[in-house]
């Protein structure tokens, strides 16, 4: 299995894929994952992401249907001024750690309490009550009445209380970052969800390094019910990679690179009708919308090189009547989509307005009219560009607006006066995004057809993040961008109020009109009454075209049908679609993997050596060491440290032949209780994480002393990943690759204890610790292990069998794993105890022996003969994929569930120099 680039190769278009090992879906986008923050992400690919690795409280059926997913339940009081959830019981997250109501609390109170710092959620979370002092408390905010059970106030009746789309995220591991830093500066490089999706080890590698590395995701294998589905997605792994253009794109496709793809009205016709690839089109679920964008920000008294003409309905009444619509969907977009108008789209007719059934209000294509506009508005008077000899118009005389604007911050603006000076020119910057050529085709349209009503626009196109930092710097007179969102207005309907001012309102756009619509629509519980305030809100905003939305262009979607069935029917069932991204989207569990898969067992439960309580001081460097095995020894193992303060380190990929240690120094520069954990991935399955230590981090104080030596066996030879503590205070370190240690302390008396894995433990009390001096404290340790060994053959010739899996269990507990070698043979170093050894293959039936007895020094025997399934009856699936599938989910379960102890492989004298040594 290997991550797919945007630079794989293959010599024919349409060959069929090699068989893999697992169900792998490759995912190909034009546009970026641009954060793995879901507070600082705004393509669409960054919120499918957030919906396979986050949880909602609920999710959708393909229908739209909301389904409990963290919240089994919602209900709210008479006047829905109070919500409250019956949170899920049972689930944990991708770190292995139970949730609880309080993430649920913690998530809420998050985003609601600093909704001025942090605000991409803020549609959701702007009429929740705030809370005066401490929080969570009864009456504000999110609160815990009873076990299980969520309140969330709202300063007003709030009908869409299911509609909470904000990433559950878990407490331990963001109350440390503040609002600030999440809204702007950190970067998430370890995203911990309860999603289907588990994030890889190496994800923020591979974020940083797009196009060139896919972004990878693991099945989560103890994923919890939500609607329908009752298990994990069939779906092993999933690959988000971006490409550069769409021709390359296609034809990844195309070879089979990629399962499925995001395409454009442009591009999708390169693939339709080719051999293996299906492809539908349709209004998209997320109610996405393309509109010409003009900037209403107020500046004040600051200078700004906007022009003013842009606060004048008359120009953007003109702009939007001298924009053909029909044309831009029937020619620049083939046709592919449909007419835009209003803020929610026809994939919602419940809460579409549509303009043509309201004459009065419809800016109808016609540049005759919109000539007539600008004349009785005084822009009657024209000036020549030096450089084309073109005339465009210019106020005739200075032109006095009384206009409300974002200036005071505020959802009810008051009316303030606004200056067109006497021959201000109506020219326009207007950006454009350069990853979309139909984006801009249409500027280049607008460029000539407002030119018809002698309006000037100089069109900049620009990577996205740049346009983003212009539209919302204010910097752009007028843009072509896009929005989407979920099915219930408050989303659409809040992003032109005076309530997101300071977060997504992109235009600024601030009218107290408009503003007691969005906020009446919130409480009204008859549906009948909501969808009139909804559409009154929707002709408000179209009339005063601050937004131009000139298409609800289709999405357009192609993908592989040789490996992967049941895409189903995205037009009848649009939240099936792959942009349906509010988490357990239906698509993601109904696919169907045609192809043939080898289960790969799950690498060991990592154990972190030395004691579960340890302190230190600021900025003093600790070492740590971490061991795993895997039944696969052609598998790679990466560890990941998390430091419990948002950062991470993630090691080289090294192969699993035996057992595999990884060391690695952190220091923590602020005072603090640090919860440290590692994860081991095996790139089949998803990470497995190890118990948690706990590091208590104080201040250092003015000078401290030393214990510094070396852990070595009695041949001298060192033994690095050893563990040195040190009573009273714990505080202890690791040894390095010379054996070395050292510790740093207060002057005092101390006990000091050095143990390693499959060693003894060796001890020397009473060593007395000066200030600004070392103390040398060596230790000698003797391997203390014996082994478990043997040969496993096929019973039908006896031919000894290579690469069979060969897993030591103490209890149910997995605590070391090998595989067979060319001659069928394997060696596990274990401490004394009595065990049972499972052989398992893909080609085999699993076989297990129980009370293999273990006496250190000594080795102990346990041999197979290995007999292949007999063949199913009449076809269908094979009991031997059967019976792998099975082990497979077992031994995920045991590494998930086991208390592991340190048991590793050991040799001769000659080679106990370091914790992973080879069996003798």
């Amino acid at each position: 299995m290997q991550s797919v680039g945007a630079a794989a190769r293959s010599t024919e278009g349409t060959t069929p894929r090699p068989k893999a090992t697992s169900a792998d879906l490759k995912i190909g986008f034009l546009e970026s994952v641009d954060s793995l923050n879901p507070f600082q992400g705004l393509n669409d690919p960054s919120y499918l992401l957030y919906g396979l690795v986050y949880d909602y409280l609920f999710s959708f059926d393909e229908d739209g249907n909301y389904v409990p997913n963290l919240a089994l339940s919602a209900s709210c009081d008479a006047v829905c001024m109070n919500w409250t959830y019956q949170i899920r019981q049972g689930v944990t997250w991708h770190d292995g750690t139970p949730f609880t109501v309080n993430d649920v609390v913690f998530t809420i109170n998050y985003n609601s309490q600093s909704i001025f710092h942090l605000w991409a959620f803020e549609p959701y979370m702007n009429r929740i009550v705030q809370c005066a002092g401490k929080y969570p408390k009864q009456g504000c905010g999110a609160y815990s009445n009873s076990p299980w059970n969520v309140t969330v106030y709202f300063d007003r009746p709030f009908v869409p209380g299911k509609s909470l789309f904000v990433p559950i995220i878990q407490e331990a591991q963001w109350a440390g970052i503040s609002p600030q830093q999440a809204q702007y500066s950190f970067p998430n490089p370890n995203p911990i969800g309860t999603g289907p999706f588990v994030a890889d080890a190496a994800i923020y590698t591979e974020y940083q390094n797009q196009p060139a590395q896919a972004l990878h995701l693991f099945k989560n294998p103890n994923y919890h019910p939500v609607g329908n589905h009752t298990g994990p997605s069939p779906i092993d792994n999933i690959y988000l990679q971006q490409f550069q253009d769409e021709q390359t794109m296609a034809i990844s496709l195309l070879r089979g690179d990629i399962d499925l793809a995001k395409m454009t009205s442009g591009g999708i016709g390169t693939v339709q009708g080719q051999p293996n690839i299906g492809t539908q089109e349709g209004l998209l679920s997320t109610q996405y919308w393309n509109e010409i964008g003009i900037e209403q920000s107020d500046p004040g008294n600051k200078n700004t090189p906007l022009n003013p003409a842009r606060w004048d309905v008359s120009v953007r009444r003109a702009m939007a009547m001298a924009t053909n619509k029909d044309y831009v969907v029937s020619t620049i977009y083939q046709g592919k989509g449909v007419r835009g108008d209003s803020l929610m789209s026809p994939v919602t007719p419940q809460w579409w307005y549509d303009p043509t059934t309201d004459p009065g209000a419809n800016l109808t294509f016609d540049i005759a009219a919109a000539n007539a506009v600008l004349d009785a508005a005084g822009y009657n008077s024209y000036w020549t560009d030096t450089g084309t000899g073109k005339q465009y118009r210019m106020a005739t005389n200075a032109i006095t607006l009384s206009v409300q604007t974002n200036a005071c911050g505020c959802p009810n603006p008051q009316n303030v006066t606004k200056l067109v000076p006497a021959g201000q020119h109506l020219e326009f910057k207007m950006d454009v995004r350069l990853e979309f050529p139909q984006e801009q085709q249409t500027a280049n349209y607008l460029q000539a057809e407002w030119e018809k009503i002698g309006i000037k626009l100089d069109v900049q196109a620009l990577a996205e993040d740049a346009l983003s930092a212009e539209v919302y710097g204010g910097l752009t007179d007028t843009y072509i961008w896009y929005w989407s969102g979920d099915p219930d207005p408050n989303y659409l309907l809040s992003i032109e109020s005076g309530y997101t001012l300071d977060g997504w309102n992109d235009n600024y756009w601030n009218n107290a009109t408009y503003n007691q619509l969005y906020v009446e629509h919130l409480g009204a519980t008859n549906l009948a009454q909501r969808q009139s305030i909804v559409r009154a809100a929707e002709k408000l905003n179209y009339e005063s075209a601050v937004y131009i939305i000139y298409i609800f262009p289709y999405g357009e979607w192609a993908y592989r049908t040789d490996l992967w069935t049941n895409w189903g029917d995205w037009n009848a069932h649009p939240y099936r679609q792959m942009d349906a991204f509010w988490g357990a989207n239906p698509l993601f569990f109904d696919l169907v993997y045609t192809g043939t898969v080898t289960p790969n067992q799950p690498p060991v439960k990592p154990v972190i050596s030395g004691t579960t309580y340890r302190s230190t001081f600021t900025n003093i460097t600790q070492a740590f060491t971490a061991t795993s095995s895997d039944p696969e020894s052609t598998d790679n193992l990466t560890f990941k440290w998390e430091w419990g303060d948002g950062n991470i380190t993630v090691g080289p990929s090294r192969r699993a032949s035996g057992t595999v240690s990884d060391t690695t120094t952190y220091h923590w520069p602020t005072p603090g209780n640090y919860t440290v954990k590692v994860s081991v991935a095996d790139g089949f399955n998803a990470p497995i994480f190890s118990n948690a230590i706990f590091e208590n981090v104080t201040q250092a104080p003015p000078s401290l002393g030393s214990i510094t030596g070396f852990v070595k066996l009695p041949s001298g030879s060192p033994i690095p990943g050893a563990s040195v503590s040190v009573t009273p205070g714990n505080y202890g370190n690791d040894t390095v690759g010379d054996g070395s240690y050292t510790i740093q302390l207060p002057a005092g008396m101390y006990d000091v204890s050095a143990s390693a894995p499959l060693h003894n433990t060796s001890s020397q009390s009473g060593i007395v610790v000066t200030a600004s001096t070392a103390k040398w404290v060596n230790f000698t340790l003797a391997f203390t292990a014996g082994w478990i060994s043997g040969t496993v053959v096929s019973d039908a010739d006896g031919s000894p069998l290579a690469s069979i899996g060969i897993a030591i269990l103490s209890g149910t507990a997995s605590i070391a794993a090998t595989s067979t070698n060319v001659s069928g043979q394997y060696k596990v170093s274990v401490a004394d105890g009595t065990y049972s050894v499972r052989a398992t293959s893909s080609s085999y039936v699993q076989q297990t022996k129980t009370g293999v007895v273990v006496t250190g020094g000594q080795v102990t025997t346990a041999d197979f003969r290995m007999v292949a399934p007999p063949p199913p009856p009449g076809g269908g699936l094979s009991t031997l994929v059967i019976a792998g599938i099975a082990v497979a989910v077992v031994l995920v379960a045991v590494a998930i569930l086991a208390v592991l102890l340190m048991r590793r492989k050991r040799t001769k004298e000659a080679e106990e120099s370091k914790i992973n040594i080879p069996p003798r």
